[in-house]
């Protein structure tokens, strides 16, 4: 049974670090070079450290694994229903960076920073543990899919075949995968370790939102009707068309809510990253990664409670 009130409790505490990082920025705390600098890290260190942890804490079964590559199979599909809605949410932008960004957004989701400790609180370690599958599914679509979005027009942006196998999301993954079925354990010491960095994620990610939050006027911010558009497609639409396929196809309600969850989170924070790295509408980004975090606060809780009645309904 999934714990809703742990959930608002995690995204609240979330939501509350945005804040402080907002204030740290505006009162010159916090650097533009410094939020680059942690950005790269939190994507090329903790995430890793974070995938491998969330693999780490649960007892092995066949039953584990199985439903672990359920996820990433789903998942497949989940994404594949993110980019058609969000082809046709971003067809009334005119600009094309407009659209490339925002279909971008609207496909991936700050699932790894974000997601994993946000089912952590919903489901426990179990909960971790299928979000760390489905970084599998996601980093493989994030490198293909993903990069072919972003580089339609240009030349400087190619998928690379070796950024699809090893990469910072699909090496933890293996790495995790294979600690979990082999009947080994890490030292105490190690395995403190790799739960102190990867839990660096969560509140690096949100410091990261709250400093690209700070650099944007607040009347541009809260002016940008595409923003709200993003906003809209990406808390209340997707999870909502999610949900109600999971439902239809007599998915069990673990999986319902668990694919639900993955759809009602904010935009990626990577988006704002590349989108700025590249030169593709960055502040259009950051305006989404910015508001859907700070709406996620309750529209993430209002997702899963309808997932429940419409499951009371099934």
């Amino acid at each position: 049974m999934i714990d809703i009130t742990s959930l608002s409790y995690t995204v609240i505490t979330l939501f509350i670090v945005v804040i402080v990082s907002f204030a740290a920025t505006k009162f010159k705390l916090v650097t533009e070079g410094f939020t680059k600098g942690f950005s790269t890290f939190i994507i090329c260190v903790a995430q890793p450290f974070m995938i491998v942890d969330s693999l780490s804490h649960v007892e092995f079964s066949l039953e584990n694994l199985k439903k672990g590559f359920t996820v990433t199979g789903l998942g497949f599909i989940s994404l594949a229903i993110c980019a058609a809605v969000g082809f046709l949410a971003t067809k009334p932008f005119r600009d094309e960076n407009d659209r490339k960004i925002g279909t971008f957004a609207l496909v991936f989701a700050n699932t790894g920073f974000m997601g994993i400790p946000v089912l952590k609180a919903l489901f426990g370690e179990i909960g971790a543990f299928y979000g760390a599958f489905f970084m599998i599914t996601f980093q493989v679509v994030l490198w293909t899919y993903g990069m072919i979005l972003l580089g339609r027009g240009r030349n400087d942006i190619k998928v690379k075949p070796l950024n699809l196998l090893f990469n910072y999301g699909t090496v933890p993954c293996l790495i995790g995968i294979i600690l979990y079925v082999l009947p080994f354990e890490l030292p105490a010491p190690v395995s403190s370790a790799v739960s102190m960095l990867g839990s660096l994620c969560a509140p690096g990610s949100m410091i990261i939102v709250g400093s690209i939050l700070a650099s944007i006027p607040l009347r541009e911010l809260f002016l940008d009707v595409k923003a709200y558009l993003i906003c809209a497609v990406r808390l209340l639409v997707l999870p909502s068309i999610v949900c109600v396929i999971c439902v239809l196809c007599r998915l069990p309600s673990e999986t319902v809510y668990l694919f639900t969850t993955l759809t009602a989170l904010p935009c990626a924070t990577n988006s704002a990253m590349y989108a700025q790295t590249y030169d593709i509408s960055p502040g259009l980004a950051a305006k989404a990664a910015s508001l859907t975090t700070l709406l996620s606060v309750a529209t993430v809780p209002l997702m899963l409670n309808a997932a429940k009645l419409l499951l009371s309904l099934r």
